[in-house]
């Protein structure tokens, strides 16, 4: 009875504060007179979806555009969301957590540009707008936004978070360590770590599936074949963890050979060629310099999925764009030509590993978060909850688990500050087998606020029933019983 009255106590004072916040706000209009140092206020509009708010939009500096959603039943907080890809046009992945409806004041941002996601022509020629994606937009964005909030509220927000994924990802691993005082808490999903490695694996992979650049009708992996490994992976591996249900708790465990798939004679739909084993090759083992890993590979999962393998590292004729037939043609062939070579005519066929790392390197340390030293974020109270999906077929697992395994090794005390929770059968931030649904501000919130540290988690199916997953480097166990659709068929070893 105590923890009802408790709850029921700890509500109603919720809903006073959000009271007293609605009757010190100002009128949402009024914002459009707030004046501040190298920033243009475009409007400030009221607005009912998904809940009531005022959407404050304006431009900074010369074009980093953004937007601030100011609720009116405002819970004293403010959130951050990231954008993916290349990014482009103003996003808000926080929006897609409930951050309207759950009261917190959030803000996006186009990252200094506009173009397509996966478009990287912007970048030439424009270091400016390097460093405004790499990470100063976020930065200022968010500097913006706290002051937008303390306009129309009367103060300041009690925490401030991070939300995004991929790219978004990317940005907030860059916070906690360029900015460490910006949040108070972070969600980093499925993160973009390592520039060059990622370039690196994207343009090997594209010149197995396109050999020839001159012809990208079609890569030399079809659907039939990868759905034919895909299945004789799971057939091989997926009782491993003691519970067949199409998803492999860890596929690092997986040890089938795609050669046992190879052609007998002529290739044929579903048994693959020395080139279609190639390609299969460059994206298990990773690229390769002087037979030594470049980059991380990726782990089985995602062969299947239209999400996975197809769309990012197989594609199609004009899957993406005209001429670009994969993300992972448009992402690792557009860092190269616009990023690293300026050059918008560079061939991937001209792709040296051995002078790649000198080439990026100012690159490298403007864009790509791998300091593994958190210790100022973490002295600031900072807390980092980072995810990735096992089958993740954009941005390897393996990479974030390298990650957190020197953040760790540098300060195993960072293990209180810093989790990792890897997601079975998902792919890149969501979609595939798995669970893939996680109240994730709800966690960070708990986390930075009660300090409730999250050493479990429950993760929901899109099609019904969950499952608990575990902070790395601790792996949900199946007990024996179940159809694993039930946090309590498993527990966390």
């Amino acid at each position: 009875m105590k923890s009802i009255v408790t709850r029921f106590a700890s509500c109603a004072v919720l809903a006073l504060v959000m009271s007293n916040a609605a009757k010190a706000q100002i009128a949402c209009e009024s914002l459009k007179g707030l004046q501040l140092p190298d920033v243009k206020i475009s409007d400030a509009v009221p607005g009912n979806a998904p809940a009531p708010h005022c959407k404050l939009t304006g431009v900074i500096g010369r074009e980093t555009n953004f937007a601030v959603w100011l609720p009116d039943a405002w819970n004293g907080k403010f959130v951050m969301g990231g954008q993916g890809g290349f990014a482009g046009s103003v996003e808000n992945q926080a929006l897609a957590l409930g951050a309207l409806q759950k009261g917190y004041a959030t803000a996006g941002t186009d990252t200094g540009h506009k173009a397509a996601g996966a478009d990287g022509s912007w970048a030439y020629g424009e270091m400016e707008r390097v460093v405004n994606y790499a990470h100063a937009a976020i930065h200022r964005v968010s500097e913006v936004s706290k002051t937008a909030v303390r306009a129309r509220y009367g103060r300041s927000p009690e925490k401030s978070y991070f939300a995004g994924c991929s790219n978004g990802g990317r940005q907030g691993l860059m916070a906690a360590q360029r900015y460490p005082d910006d949040f108070d808490a972070i969600v980093a999903g499925a993160p973009a770590l390592d520039f060059t490695g990622i370039a690196a694996t994207f343009v090997n992979v594209t010149r197995k599936m396109y050999p020839d650049p001159r012809d990208l009708s079609a890569p030399v992996l079809n659907q039939a074949d990868m759905s034919a490994m895909g299945k004789a992976v799971l057939a091989t591996c997926d009782k491993l963890d003691g519970l067949e249900d199409g998803v492999m708790a860890d596929p690092r465990a997986c040890s089938f050979d795609p050669a046992q798939l190879a052609c007998k004679g002529a290739n044929a739909d579903g048994c693959l060629s020395k080139p279609e084993l190639a390609a299969v090759r460059a994206i298990l083992d990773g690229p390769r310099e002087n037979g030594k890993a470049y980059h991380v590979g990726f782990p089985f999962g995602g062969e299947t999925n239209p999400a996975g393998w197809r769309t990012w590292l197989a594609g199609a004729k004009n899957a993406v764009a005209p001429g670009v037939p994969s993300l992972a043609y448009g992402f690792g062939v557009g860092f190269m030509k616009y990023f690293v070579k300026q050059d918008p005519d560079w061939s991937y066929l001209s792709l040296d590993l051995g002078k790649l790392a000198g080439e990026a390197a100012w690159l490298q340390k403007t864009m790509s978060p791998t300091n593994s030293d958190l210790s100022a974020f973490r002295a600031s109270g900072g807390k980092l909850l980072m995810y990735h999906g096992w089958s993740d077929a954009a941005l390897s697992p393996l990479m974030s688990i390298r990650y957190v395994d020197g953040v760790y090794a540098r300060d195993p005390s960072a293990r209180e500050d810093v989790k990792l929770f890897m997601l079975p059968g998902v792919l890149h931030c969501q979609g595939g087998p798995g669970p893939d649904r996680v109240d994730y501000l709800d966690v960070l919130d708990r986390w930075a606020t009660h300090g409730e540290t999250p050493s479990e988690l429950t993760a929901s199916f899109s099609s019904g029933g969950s499952r608990r997953v575990c902070a790395y480097p601790s792996q949900a166990v199946y007990r024996g019983a179940g159809d694993g659709r039930s946090p309590d068929h498993f527990e966390c070893r």
